[in-house]
């Protein structure tokens, strides 16, 4: 990782300043943790997996803002069915902090938009993209978690932000051009731009584990032999008709139904990358069955 992005790694975690807000309560005894999902190819399902791994972050316990960063193109407000006032053009035109361009959701996940068809967001300079990145570093005192929403492919905007990250969340199906596209990512990321962060890999609208762990097997075994990197397997989300049903009620499917074949995946995904145990998942979704009954 760059010395830059290092010091804006630091910035992020110590960051000390008050910031209140009424929505949205901060744990100071949680580290603040980034998580950036991007892909190598367009239409992997990656803002949709976003909301929903905000979702089940929420499931356990942790606070989740999303920052919808593929600028100009933004459509996470689309899945939260919450229409955006205010976006990041604000914030670069001097308009409003970044604190005032958060949008609220009737499901707690606020979200931060990239803007849709706003031409200036398409074309931000590295000045005004490591502007960004250090007022993400406020967001430390909102939430615990920040999931950043990348676009499709390699710019500036997906280095920026997969620099400053934990854990990159790297979204593939099992379309061999999203194979391929991911690898190149990896490549990329790894060879030219030095970017270390933990990758994980999560495999989506699949028919089954198996050929979910088929095609994580070949991306992985590919990283390790020719970049001499590890990536994760982060888990699967299967193709899930119920949740495309979701889609077109602009509801997450976590929120819709959590016994969803797709929900129960996204469960699994979150609690891979909070690093709970399954006896652990079991236990706390005990304790809030138990939560429910008594307040009836």
């Amino acid at each position: 990782m760059s010395d830059q992005a290092t010091r804006l790694r630091d910035m992020v975690q110590n960051k000390t300043n008050s910031i209140n807000s009424d929505s949205i309560t901060y744990n100071s005894n949680n580290p603040f943790k980034i998580i950036t999902v991007t892909s190598g190819k367009g239409g992997v399902g990656k803002s949709n997996f976003t909301a929903n791994l905000a979702m089940a972050f929420k499931h356990h316990g942790k606070s989740s803002l999303i920052l919808d960063a593929d600028f100009g193109l933004s459509n996470i407000d689309l899945i939260l069915g919450q229409r955006p006032k205010y976006n990041l053009a604000h914030l670069v035109q001097d308009k409003l902090s970044m604190k005032e361009i958060i949008t609220y959701t009737p499901y707690d996940i606020p979200f931060i938009s990239g803007g849709t068809g706003v031409k200036e967001m398409l074309f931000l300079d590295k000045f005004q993209l490591e502007r960004i990145a250090l007022e993400l570093s406020g967001l430390s005192e909102l939430t615990d978690i920040l999931l950043i929403d990348t676009g499709a492919g390699i710019n500036d905007t997906v280095i920026k932000f997969s620099e400053m990250a934990d854990d990159v969340c790297l979204i593939i199906t099992p379309d061999p051009s999203s194979i391929t596209d991911a690898y190149a990512l990896l490549k990329t990321f790894t060879k030219d731009f030095k970017i270390n962060p933990r990758f994980t890999v999560v495999l989506n609208r699949v028919d089954s584990e198996e050929e979910a762990q088929i095609v994580y097997k070949k991306i992985a075994t590919a990283a390790e032999s020719f970049l001499k990197i590890k990536v994760g397997y982060g888990g699967y989300i299967p193709f899930d008709t119920q949740l495309v049903k979701a889609v077109k009620q602009q509801q997450p499917i976590f929120y819709a139904n959590k016994f969803a074949p797709s929900s129960i995946e996204y469960n699994n995904v979150a609690c891979k990358l909070l690093n709970i145990t399954s006896s652990e998942a079991r236990k706390e979704s005990l304790v809030n069955k138990l939560k429910r009954i008594l307040v009836k």
